[in-house]
């Protein structure tokens, strides 16, 4: 098809209406899923019309031309659809043979590898660190709508901050067709690899995103979504814009090595462990301060102990304030999940005014309160030091198979002077 102007190019209609959509979200706590429909609303002239809950999108133009496209359907109406997003950490999933830990590392090294060279991933948890997520449940249980795998982050580049999702899933159905306001293009690659882009935006309740897609069917029945927004979580002082251009969303969505097909390296390891963090309380530790404890981690002799992943990659927990990180000791005997917690602005434990000690707790000569643990069913011990500046540093030993980590292990991490605010 022909991009240049053509006398005999239907001239478009008037726009066709405007779509609203109401957003209505039910949140499942029992499996940890959140599901959002969208269905189509009345004509804002109707009685039913709301203003409230709504998300609008551009007027479509329709009979249009769509540049690599041969046929152009009608826009679509009153179509509802689903979101589901699982709450799991567990990659090895029988229904999608193709996919397991270490599929998931490759695949977020080539991603991470393929960005511009002037982004940055924004200092942010693992689950939004642009880090492959395990993919849904078994199929026969969320009604088809699993089977793939998502990666987010924020990223910066230079003074503007936005937002990348990237989704990459095994085909189950044919290639769509082009249809009016769902596309600006259709390129077709040498390869066979069909890739449609989409420069547009939306408004939820007012608010305007701006947004660009590119969506890649690629010959091994791979299908890779890149969607980069202006919407960030938290980018600074940045000036909020869509952080990566059609062509350099193309590039990631058509990198050989996001296939579902593409071979996992010898030796690449599974993901890093999720570490959560429940506590509101604290303050907001920056990335500087956070790359300081890393080296300090990082130095700490831990004799006899084996880690699948070495100490010294905090980042922001999941669920509140404070920096983490979780790996798995592989030391026989001794295999166990190694969590370390810091986190600031902390009261000191009352109660224990003097230089006392006892089986759990006890108070240093500087100040400091040690607090330790040890559980039974299922084993685990805590070391836990909040010093008098307050910065608290929690340090466990769970899941264990066999034996914990001695309590002298947990308190060599713990106790590290190093482990402190720098001024």
């Amino acid at each position: 098809m022909e991009n240049g102007d053509d006398k005999d190019t239907p001239q478009p209609s008037p726009a066709v209406n405007r779509w609203t959509v109401g957003l209505t979200c039910a949140a499942i706590v029992a499996t940890g899923y959140l599901i959002a429909w969208l269905v189509h609303e009345p004509e804002p002239s109707e009685p039913t019309a709301r203003a409230e809950n709504s998300y609008v999108t551009p007027p479509v133009t329709f009979p249009v031309r769509i540049p690599g496209c041969d046929v152009v359907e009608p826009p679509r109406k009153g179509q509802s659809f689903g979101m589901v997003y699982s709450d799991t950490d567990r990659y090895d999933n029988p229904s999608y043979p193709w996919f397991s830990g270490p599929k998931a590392v490759a695949m977020t090294q080539a991603l991470q590898d393929a960005l511009p060279g002037d982004i940055e991933i924004a200092f942010d948890s693992l689950r939004d660190s642009l880090v492959f997520q395990p993919i849904l449940g078994d199929p026969t249980q969320n009604k088809g709508l699993g089977g793939w795998t998502r990666a987010n982050a924020t990223l910066l580049r230079g003074d503007r901050a936005g937002a990348l999702a990237v989704t990459v899933y095994k085909a189950t159905k044919p290639i769509p067709p082009c249809v009016a306001g769902e596309l600006d293009e259709r390129r077709h690659l040498p390869d066979g690899t069909i890739v449609d882009t989409d420069d547009t935006w939306s408004e939820r309740n007012g608010v305007r995103t701006l947004s660009r897609d590119a969506t890649a069917y690629l010959p091994d029945g791979s299908v890779a979504y890149a969607n980069a927004t202006d919407q960030t979580a938290d980018g600074g002082d940045r000036t909020r814009a869509v952080p990566l251009a059609i062509d350099e969303l193309v590039a990631l969505v058509t990198d050989p090595e996001l296939r579902i097909s593409a071979p996992v390296p010898p030796g690449t390891p599974n993901p890093p462990e999720l570490c959560l963090r429940f506590s509101k309380s604290g303050a907001v530790i920056d990335q500087a301060q956070a790359r300081r404890w890393d080296e300090v981690l990082a130095q700490i002799p831990l004799d006899g102990v084996t880690l699948d992943r070495p100490l010294g990659v905090l980042l922001p927990g999941e669920l509140g304030r404070g920096v983490c990180q979780a790996v798995r000791v592989t030391t026989p005997g001794l295999q166990s999940r190694l969590t370390v917690v810091i986190s600031t602005d902390q009261p000191l434990p009352q109660g224990h005014a003097t230089s006392s000690y006892d089986d759990a707790t006890r108070r240093l000569p500087d100040g400091a309160v040690v607090e330790s643990s040890d559980r039974r069913g299922p084993p685990s011990r805590t070391v836990t030091v909040t010093r008098r500046s307050g910065v608290k540093i929690q340090v466990s030993s769970t899941d264990a198979s066999d034996e914990p980590l001695p309590f002298a292990v947990l308190e060599e991490i713990a106790l590290n002077p190093g482990l402190e605010v720098s001024r």
